[in-house]
Formats: C-alpha cells, sequence, structure tokens
C-alpha cells in the first residue's frame, strides 16, 4: 500500500505544476490569484474551523494538531467548482476540476506526529473579453502557486500541543492581453510569464481540556509570517493575422524588463484564533477568526490602477454530529454529519469597492473500514458585486481518508 501511496504522490507531484487549474474567476487576476482553502475537506465542509483536532486526521493550518495523531493518515481531496459570474450586461458559466490536497501522515513517536503533502497556495485562471464598434480586447491568464510542506506537531503537557510546518511555494502564471482594432491592420498580442520560488513556515499551539468525562473544550492559534516568493518575469509582443485556423503569428519581438526581469513578492502574514467545545465521540461545535495583512503585497512586473490591497479577516463557524460512533450493526448511525458558514474580508478593493465573500457548507463522512472513510459535501457561496463581478458558486467536494498502523508487530500469523 505504501508503495502504491508514493508511486501515486511522485506521479501527481510532476504533473501538479503543468496541468493544475484551480479557478475561474475575474478575480484571479489580483495579487497571486484566489488563495485556496489550505486545510482539510473535513474541516471545510465545518465552515472551515481548525479549532477540533482529531486523531486519525490532519489539518495542518495548524501544525500543532499532529500531536494528537495516532494512526497513519493517507489523504486526497478534490473538487468540482461550478461558478456562475455576473457583471453589468453579461453572465457566463464556468466549470473547474480541483486537486486540493494530497498528504501523508503518521505518528512517529507517542505524541509526535509528521505530515508531508502537496496543496496549492493561490490559482489563476480567467478569460474576459470587451468589445466596442471600433475596439475589440482580450484578457486571459492561468497558473498558480503551488506548495510542498513538511509538519510536525507535538503534544507537550495536559492537552498542550505545538507545532512547525515549513513549505517550498513553486508555479508559473501566464498573462494574454490581445487588442484590435478596426484603424489597425493586424491585431496585437501581449504574453507575459512569472515563474514563482520561494518558502514559508507557519507556528501552531494547540490547548484541549476535558471539563468532565463527556464534554471537553478546545482553543488553538497559529501565526504564519509573511514570506518571499522570487519570481521570474518575461515579456513579448507578436503580430497576428486571420487565417483559416484562426489568428496565426506574424512576428514576435521581446522585450528588455530590466530590473523587473526579477523581483520579490510579499506573501502576506497571517494569525488565526480559534475555539471550540464538544461532547467526546459525539459532536463539536467551533469557531475561527482569521487576519490577513494583504497590505503588505505588491507586485510590479503585473500591476492595474483599479486595485487596492488592504487588510483582510475571515469568520468560520461550523461543527460536526455523529449519532453513535461505536453503533457497528447501524451503519447511518456512524456517519459524521458536518455543517458551517464561513464569511470573509479578502482585503481586495477594485475602485474603492471591497471584494468579500460569503459561503455555507455541508456534507457527510462515511466510514469504510476501520477508521478510514469516504467524505462527500458541498461549499454554496457569493463573492463580489455586480457593479464588479458577481460569483455565485457551488463546490462539491470529496475526500479519501486511509488509516493505518505503522512499526506494529503482528501478534498472530
Amino acid at each position: 500500500m505504501l508503495r502504491s501511496y508514493l508511486f501515486v504522490l511522485a506521479l501527481c507531484s510532476s504533473l501538479w505544476g503543468y496541468s493544475q487549474k484551480g479557478i475561474n474567476s475575474p478575480y484571479s487576476y489580483y495579487g497571486l490569484g484566489v488563495k485556496r482553502f489550505s486545510g482539510n475537506i473535513e474541516n471545510a465542509l465545518m465552515g472551515g474551523i481548525s479549532a477540533y483536532a482529531d486523531s486519525t486526521r490532519v489539518d495542518v493550518r495548524n501544525p500543532a494538531s499532529l500531536g494528537k495523531l495516532k494512526l497513519t493518515t493517507y489523504a486526497l481531496g478534490v473538487s468540482y467548482d461550478i461558478r456562475s459570474i455576473k457583471g453589468e450586461g453579461s453572465s457566463y458559466m464556468e466549470r473547474t476540476f480541483q486537486m486540493d490536497y494530497l498528504s501523508l501522515s503518521f505518528p512517529v513517536y507517542k505524541g509526535v506526529g509528521v505530515s508531508v503533502g502537496l496543496q496549492p497556495y493561490s490559482s489563476i485562471g480567467y478569460r474576459l473579453s470587451t468589445r466596442t464598434e471600433t475596439t475589440q480586447y482580450l484578457y486571459e491568464g492561468s497558473g498558480g502557486v503551488n506548495r510542498a510542506y513538511l509538519a510536525v506537531g507535538a503534544h507537550l503537557y495536559k492537552g498542550l500541543r505545538l507545532g512547525i510546518s515549513g513549505a517550498f511555494d513553486f508555479g508559473k502564471a501566464n498573462y494574454e492581453n490581445q487588442y484590435g482594432a478596426t484603424n489597425l491592420l493586424y491585431p496585437t498580442r501581449e504574453e507575459s510569464e512569472s515563474l514563482f520560488r520561494g518558502g514559508s513556515y507557519s507556528l501552531g499551539l494547540q490547548y484541549e481540556r476535558d471539563l468532565n468525562q463527556q464534554y471537553f473544550i478546545s482553543s488553538g492559534v497559529s501565526y504564519t509570517p509573511k514570506g518571499t516568493i522570487r519570481t521570474t518575469n518575461s515579456r513579448s509582443v507578436s503580430t497576428l493575422r486571420s487565417s483559416q485556423n484562426g489568428l496565426v503569428q506574424m512576428d514576435k519581438r521581446t522585450f528588455d524588463l530590466g530590473e523587473l526581469a526579477r523581483t520579490h513578492l510579499t506573501t502576506p502574514s497571517e494569525l488565526t484564533l480559534s475555539a471550540g467545545m464538544g461532547k467526546q465521540q459525539q459532536w463539536f461545535v467551533g469557531a475561527d477568526i482569521s487576519f490577513v495583512n494583504l497590505s503588505e503585497f505588491s507586485n510590479p512586473f503585473v500591476t492595474s490602477d483599479f486595485v487596492t490591497y488592504n487588510n483582510g479577516y475571515k469568520l468560520s463557524v461550523g461543527g460536526f454530529y455523529l449519532p453513535h460512533y461505536s453503533a457497528y450493526s447501524k451503519y447511518w448511525k456512524r456517519i459524521t454529519y458536518r455543517a458551517g458558514f464561513y464569511y470573509e474580508s479578502t482585503g481586495i478593493s477594485l475602485r474603492d469597492t471591497p471584494v468579500n465573500d460569503f459561503g455555507i457548507t455541508f456534507g457527510a463522512s462515511l466510514p469504510i473500514q476501520g477508521f478510514s472513510n469516504v467524505t462527500l459535501g458541498g461549499v454554496w457561496g457569493s463573492k463580489g458585486q455586480t457593479s464588479l463581478a458577481k460569483e455565485n458558486y457551488f463546490a462539491l467536494k470529496v475526500a479519501l481518508t486511509l488509516n493505518d498502523k505503522w512499526f506494529q508487530r503482528s501478534r498472530y500469523h
């Protein structure tokens, strides 16, 4: 089983950076693209909270949660995003398949857990056009930043856990702007490309305490300092002509970018506080509040006069309910039901209008064998305003979590 998993991990690693198209949204033009949710799908379906730590599932947004891990965990998450985008006088639909994460996590010692994995940090994907009687503009972008991480968490003392994670960020972005006019003999196309390389780290702390034999409380804090991404940039312009097969490139010229050929971008720092309460192996309700210093971000290579980057925040509320975890003869009572909601002020303002995001989440985790499960659910949400671009979206989410136990000698033969 381990060999199969490592093969899949290697295959996905080689393909991820070249095949990943994780979003179709005009808002992905700004910043490094639309920032993706970095937790597991089980927690995504609870509004995105991180207050609950599980001994059989992993959410490295707070690496301290690895101090509770008891079983080796293989995790894979995917989504299918359906998005309706409406602007002033136009509307269209987009559909995208997304790979959310691939990870391997395991306890290495009592109270110490390790996780390695691959996940998208941000996604770029848009195609926009404007037309008048005399001109036509076409804007298209794709790519994003992916993240390979290593995280370690440890249980220190009486419910107190500490964790740290480090990440290597990599990826690329392609931008294409095409312009045509009735007074021009040939349309022109400008192509830009950025290659991304960088790193970051996060620190986490969690505390869990039993109130009595049934009820407990949990709280946590995680912090990601601002990071640096190095970019290698290129830009060219070409002249096009029409043919039976569409537009054909006639000639191409590459710009000398000077200082813009290599730039440094700052990924914003983020602080998350979480808290919740639950009943052992039956239910949990919690909330998160995250603060993001997006004002630290700037990209001199890809600029816009319409955007302002401000500090943002996100509020998440949610929980789960498990009717009866040990009712082995009654399958439906062993299903874990999840629900929640979130509200996010992204920190992006376009023409002085803030871009906000609101969503409702719901789903269920279906046990398949032992502690392994398949989780199915959905995220319904709305982002932006019609004066800019109103997005109504639904994301179908599927996660496979397989649990095993390593380094244990069989008692029977």
